[in-house]
């Protein structure tokens, strides 16, 4: 007979997780958080993956991100001890596909010289949100870098830029964005 399936483990019940390497950390340890900050992004692009049009480059192009993260979460739940379980890792290649997407989208999008006011269209906000949730977490791996639990600097470089592609996706969603200061007939 099949054994049912759960989704349950009862760990966390106590408070507790099992990282990737077999540790059990409270759910307060500065690794979990991290590795819930990643989930929350991977569904931010999710919901703004949701209003792009199947099939479509930015589909494709969040869907890539969604899946660099999901290994992303990986490496931090195994950390530095258990890095070697991992099949994947984000490496230099990794931030040099991420800067390649960024300059293809600065030559897309108009120059901006202010701030943006978010939500000039529905898609602009999702990703602008999905920004908001990038830097949330790499403050969080810093800490975690600053702690000597990370030791991958090009996941850091990588995470930095992200933010500025989730921005420059945000712009070209919009068309036409809204300056903090817009000039007056």
């Amino acid at each position: 007979m099949k054994k049912a399936y759960s989704i349950t483990t009862r760990v966390g019940d106590r408070g507790t997780t099992r990282t990737l390497g077999g540790e059990t950390l409270p759910k307060s340890s500065p690794r979990i958080e991290a590795c819930g900050q990643v989930d929350e992004l991977v569904s931010a692009l999710g919901l703004a993956r949701s209003s792009a049009t199947r099939g479509s480059a930015l589909d494709a192009q969040l869907q890539g991100l969604q899946r660099t993260l999901f290994a992303f979460a990986a490496e931090i739940s195994a950390g530095v001890q258990h890095a070697g379980l991992l099949s994947q890792r984000l490496d230099a290649r990794a931030v040099r596909q991420l800067d390649t997407l960024r300059r293809q989208l600065e030559k897309a999008v108009e120059p901006m010289r202010d701030f943006i006011v978010p939500g000039e269209s529905l898609l602009g906000a999702q990703l602008d949100f999905a920004r908001t949730f990038s830097r949330r977490c790499e403050r969080s791996v810093v800490t975690l870098s600053d702690r000597g639990e990370f030791r991958n600097r090009h996941a850091l470089v990588w995470l930095n830029r992200l933010s500025d592609v989730l921005w420059l996706l945000a712009r070209q969603a919009e068309g036409h964005s809204r300056p903090l200061h817009e000039s007056r007939p």
